[in-house]
């Protein structure tokens, strides 16, 4: 039985547009997901999803039945919309309650950003985190929103299926993991090699940004581990930098 959609109010354009800004993600506990693959991906995991905004005649994703529909006009898509040409489908996620981390000693790797506040880099490590099979995320103070528009979109749908979680003290939080038996390390510029690196319990992973590198605190109570150049240039991005390790922990 095909949904019947409602037409999109004033009211209702006004809630959604506002779900651009943090402060209303946050109070609402909503986030939006755009375009038809993203949407798919949103309609087809175990996301929430509250709404489903959609032009006249759009037919390009399956809806599923008990999904509150939506026909909007053109200008309303726009107005909701974060990207300049909106493909004609946007839906409104609730944000995933967090869920505990696994202990530290049945392994796995939980990755941890520190300060990362490029929304792009944080949608690619996203991404890199779900190809290589590592589900947990940790945010330290000073990271972009991880549900903003751009992060949800550069993540191409990964958003949907990791467990993100904020932390108001990354020190704090990674004493308690290496206190609980985890290992902790740090990607440095100076460090053990990473391909050499061998963790003997559940590592915590932390990547820093690129601008402010990884607080010195980190370092007093974890291990720094360095990808080896073998050329030239001075530094790799951190969205590089996290999916090059990954692949090294994870590849073996």
């Amino acid at each position: 039985m095909e949904n019947q959609s409602q037409i999109l109010t004033k009211a209702q354009t006004t809630a959604f547009r506002n779900l651009k800004q943090s402060k209303f993600r946050k109070q609402e506990q909503l986030f939006l997901m755009e375009g038809t693959r993203l949407c798919q991906e949103g309609l087809n995991s175990n996301l929430t999803i509250t709404a489903c905004i959609t032009e006249k005649d759009f037919h390009k994703v399956d809806i599923p039945s008990g999904v509150p529909q939506y026909e909007a006009t053109r200008l309303q898509m726009e107005q909701i919309s974060d990207s300049k040409n909106p493909q004609g489908i946007i839906c409104i996620a609730r944000i995933p309650e967090p869920v505990s981390f696994p202990a530290p000693e049945i392994g796995g790797v939980v990755l941890a950003l520190d300060r990362l506040a490029d929304p792009g880099n944080m949608g690619t490590i996203f991404r890199s985190a779900l190809w290589f099979g590592v589900k947990h995320i940790l945010l330290g103070p000073g990271c972009v929103d991880p549900f903003s528009p751009k992060v949800v979109r550069s993540s191409m749908g990964a958003i949907a299926t990791l467990d993100i979680q904020s932390s108001d003290d990354l020190v704090q939080s990674l004493q308690d993991w290496t206190l609980a038996g985890g290992d902790a390390a740090v990607l440095h510029m100076v460090g053990e090699d990473l391909r050499s690196f061998r963790p003997e319990h559940g590592l915590m992973l932390v990547v820093g940004s690129e601008a402010h590198g990884v607080d010195p605190e980190l370092l007093v109570s974890s291990k720094p581990v360095s990808i080896k150049r073998a050329g030239a240039g001075e530094s790799l991005n951190a969205a590089m930098s996290a999916s090059i390790a990954l692949y090294e922990l994870k590849g073996r």
